[in-house]
């Protein structure tokens, strides 16, 4: 289905998965002396383009991440709350220039957790956030630590979305291999924390947590039979057979995955076997991928066998209707 075709079909898809880096999100990671290792960025800086192009895809609403891997702590509490807090407010008022259309994600300064609570608030009260983004990692800790607990029960208690984006794991530098670290590593740092939520039990006992997991879940529907392992292998004590008799797999399906860079049918065919059409949904990863990829995932999505007999219309929409119902309007 071309451009014409998807304008003459109306607008449906929404998604969970697009970027818009803003101006005061650049000068906070300047404050924080940081730089930005994401590859050349087209940037949407005004609401009423990102909607004009959302429209060429056929997208009728997006929630919008406002950050790039370079993430939000680069070791100081003080400059990670004021880039959360700043960040948050700058897409608040973007947003609010295309209200029907446009939702946003708030960032939080994790592994600072007070800060993280006290941004939480904030960001879900005042500024009325879609709910929240996490990276994988910030600073080597990774989200799911058990030092964390105190915020996921606050965003248990609060019954929020949480996005998890990838973060550029702290070892790439080490691995000296030339290619950018989004093509294989970021998709593992994803697995990595599913498995880990899963392990220090934070899915168990903060079952109200909407997590959604960027890329179809890394490599996580794949490798979801070999994580049963820790069922047998494990040094902790109690070990995990004992602290979750239930194993993984419950688990796993409880996640929410978008499409972002994984909209073909061996992905899908994966996906489909670990979660419910549920908990899947339509993400582009726009503009940090070029247009043709995103059309081809959109054609790609709509005609697969794998999501035939209504689930495509589950993906396109009605997933994440369920996580924002406000859209329906």
């Amino acid at each position: 289905m071309n451009k014409e075709e998807r304008a003459g079909a109306g607008l449906r898809l929404i998604d969970v998965h697009h970027h818009c880096v803003l101006p005061e999100y650049e000068r906070a990671l300047v404050r924080s002396g940081a730089a930005d290792p994401s590859r050349p960025l087209r940037k949407n800086s005004d609401p009423g383009q990102l909607v004009d192009v959302m429209a060429e895809f056929g997208m009728a609403a997006a929630v919008v991440n406002p950050l790039s891997v370079a993430g939000v702590h680069h070791g100081d509490d003080a400059n990670a709350r004021y880039l959360c807090e700043t960040t948050g407010e700058a897409l608040a008022r973007f947003v609010s220039a295309k209200p029907s259309q446009l939702g946003f994600f708030a960032p939080l300064p994790f592994p600072d957790i007070e800060g993280s609570l006290r941004q939480l608030g904030y960001a879900m009260d005042t500024l009325h956030a879609d709910g929240v983004i996490m990276l994988t990692n910030q600073n080597g800790v990774y989200l799911g630590d058990p030092r964390g607990d105190a915020l996921y029960a606050e965003l248990d208690r609060r019954k929020c979305v949480v996005f998890v984006h990838p973060a550029r794991p702290t070892f790439v530098d080490g691995l000296q291999l030339k290619l950018w670290a989004s093509i294989v590593e970021y998709p593992f740092e994803t697995t990595r924390i599913a498995a880990n939520l899963i392990y220090n039990e934070v899915m168990r006992k903060y079952p109200n947590i909407r997590w959604i997991l960027a890329h179809a879940g890394g490599a996580l529907p794949y490798l979801s039979l070999r994580l049963r392992l820790m069922e047998e292998q494990d040094l902790h004590d109690p070990s995990f057979s004992l602290r979750v008799p239930e194993g993984t797999a419950p688990y796993i399906g409880q996640f929410y995955f978008d499409t972002a860079i994984a909209g073909s049918r061996a992905a899908m065919a994966c996906l489909t076997q670990v979660t419910e059409p549920s908990h899947i949904m339509f993400g582009s990863d726009w503009p940090y991928i070029d247009r043709e990829y995103v059309e081809i995932q959109i054609n790609d999505l709509r005609t697969m066998p794998e999501l035939a007999g209504g689930l495509f219309e589950s993906v396109e929409r009605e997933s994440a209707l369920a996580l924002f119902p406000r859209f329906r309007s």
